[in-house]
This record gives C-alpha cells, structure tokens and sequence, in this order.
C-alpha cells in the first residue's frame, strides 16, 4: 500500500508514515483494516475503515506478565502543518541517516533517534509508551545537535 512507507536503514525500521491517503486506498480495496507495524514491534498501529452498522464485541486486552528491555518507541499524529523528522542510528555512532516530512493527517511511528523540526506552524498528537520514568530516564540527548 502507498499509504504506508516503512523507512529502512541496514536492515532496520527507522520509521513508519502513514500517510492521509490510506483510507482511499482502503476503500479502493474493500478493506477494513491494515496495520502498518510488524507483529514484533511495541506499538501496533492500525488503520480502520468502517461502514456504518460495524460492530466490535466488548472486551478487555490481557495485560503482559513482564517486560524487560522493552524498546521504546513514539508515535505523532499531525493535526496540522508540517513538520521535517530526522532519524539517527545508534549502530552507526548517532549518524542521521535520514529525513521525511510529515504533514496534515499524516501519522509516523518512529523507532530510531529522532529530532523534529516545524517547517510551519505544527499540531501534533504524540504517543509513547509509559509509565513516565522521570526526565532523566526519558532520553539520551545526540551530541553536536540541535
């Protein structure tokens, strides 16, 4: 699908963008859902597309046992504007590696390094996964950047 672009460096994930488009698309091919995240990854992010009278049974997700070096990852939903993302790979001393740019109604799920920048006044819905940990085991800041 053309709505979901998976960013790859040495055979890893840096980033999925969701782009605006996928519901046409969906709706093209008679879809109801399509996930844009492998099953391995922290964060299953999906898109739905609904018709009217389509029913869920109520239900309540199993929690996990434990979980032991998880891999964190985030997840921004742009409202508005438009917003260049950097992405840097550890494996490779913080090297960026790439950029993309989202926009209204795109959605990105990042798992690298990241910084962000707002190429036009910006609205975002961020994502990530808890509890808070406190400021000072949240990140671990690129040397030399921005």
């Amino acid at each position: 699908m053309n709505g979901v672009k998976r960013i790859e460096h040495n055979h890893k994930i840096l980033a999925i963008v969701i782009s605006s488009g996928i519901f046409n698309e969906m709706s093209e091919q008679n879809k109801e859902l399509e996930f844009a995240t492998p099953d391995e990854f922290p964060f299953q992010i999906g898109a739905q597309n609904w018709k009217s009278g389509k029913m869920i049974k109520g239900h309540f997700h199993l929690p996990f046992e434990k979980l032991e070096h998880f891999p964190v990852q985030e997840f921004f939903y742009v409202v508005s504007g438009k917003v260049r993302i950097d992405l840097y790979d550890e494996r490779e001393n913080d090297a960026k590696v790439s950029e993309i740019i989202v926009a209204a109604g795109d959605a990105v799920v990042l798992n690298a390094g990241h910084g962000m920048e707002a190429l036009e006044p910006s609205q975002l819905v961020e994502l990530k996964q808890g509890p808070y940990r406190g400021r000072e085991y949240e990140k671990r800041f690129i040397a030399g950047n921005k």
